[in-house]
């Protein structure tokens, strides 16, 4: 086992979860450190498991939420935040990210101000990607949440924390 990459590691703990055939299988990070190629062949295994029994995700990998869950539960300090769909979580963030452009000398008023989900330098400014209740910036723009933004809204770091940008 111990010449054995992450990818068969992780592929061998599922064969040995799954001798007894449970009903329900727990998993806690089961892509984490995997490839990119690797992480897709895991989430497709999971998947495939899932067809006839409960799988239970615990991931801090947003995009394998989005490609396997069929219902995510949002849980924070053991308490459930937020349930449903990818979409039904995605559309509850409506008005609540916004993207502006911004003159680099404002971008840490915004970070101290607003939790920051992307920047995105440009030649003469920074595009960035704000979680807001209120509009933040007069020239700002409503744009789709993901879930990537829904995980921030509920887990990031707090507006004007030196790592909430991420």
């Amino acid at each position: 086992m111990k010449k054995l990459s992450g990818g068969m590691k992780r592929r061998a703990g599922i064969a040995q979860a799954m001798l007894n055939n449970p009903k329900i299988l727990i998993l806690d990070e089961p892509t984490a450190g995997l490839d990119p190629n690797e992480r897709i062949r895991f989430r497709n295994l999971i998947s495939e498991l899932s067809e006839d029994r409960l799988v239970l995700l615990s991931t801090h990998i947003v995009s394998d939420i989005e490609y396997i869950a069929n219902e995510i539960l949002l849980m924070k300090d053991g308490k459930l935040m937020h349930k449903g769909t990818a979409d039904e979580i995605i559309n509850s963030m409506t008005e609540t990210v916004w993207e502006c452009f911004v003159e680099k000398n404002m971008v840490s008023d915004f970070m101290k101000k607003y939790k920051i989900s992307n920047m995105k330098s440009e030649a003469d400014g920074v595009i960035l990607r704000i979680i807001s209740h209120e509009k933040p910036f007069v020239n700002a723009q409503s744009v789709e949440a993901s879930l990537e933004d829904v995980f921030l809204y509920y887990f990031g770091e707090k507006a004007g924390d030196e790592n909430a940008a991420i």
